[in-house]
């Protein structure tokens, strides 16, 4: 019997996966992640097609490093449930923050390339500041 294609991976579906790697705690693989997604989505995807995508390949990676030198800790958890919630909240977004952050350096670093290639190319600064062309919207098509 053959299986049915999984649709293409949305951007919300991307972003729902980086939050999930964001959030995860304890042994991080491609096929847990893998299943995890499955879970929320309905679909399984492979390894390959969710590591085409740079933002979550660079996520998983960064978020691997991050969760090996940690281990499971059971003793000093707060009992106040709410002062747990903060915690996790807290965890959260430093994992987010630390994504954003190798991110940003690969966009910064992707930058310095094209503004390389654009001065090899003779392109100057002021060509490449130079502001862009207002849209035309007070004319519709066909009117004269």
């Amino acid at each position: 019997m053959k299986k049915n294609r999984a649709p293409d991976l949305t951007p919300i579906q991307i972003e729902a996966a980086l939050e999930t790697l964001d959030t995860w705690r304890g042994k991080l693989t491609w096929d847990l992640l893998l299943d995890k997604l499955e879970e929320l989505w309905g679909y399984r995807y492979s390894r390959f097609t969710l590591s085409s995508y740079a933002k979550v390949a660079d996520a998983f990676s960064l978020r691997k490093k991050s969760l090996s030198g940690t281990l499971p800790s059971t003793r000093g958890t707060p009992k106040d449930e709410r002062v747990r919630a903060a915690v996790e909240q807290a965890n959260r977004f430093k994992a987010k923050a630390e994504r954003l952050e190798a991110e940003n350096a690969l966009l910064l670093e992707q930058f310095v390339t094209w503004a390389s290639n654009a001065e090899r190319k003779g392109v100057t600064m002021d060509v490449l500041n130079a502001p862009l062309g207002k849209p035309d919207r007070d004319r519709s098509k066909g009117a004269t």
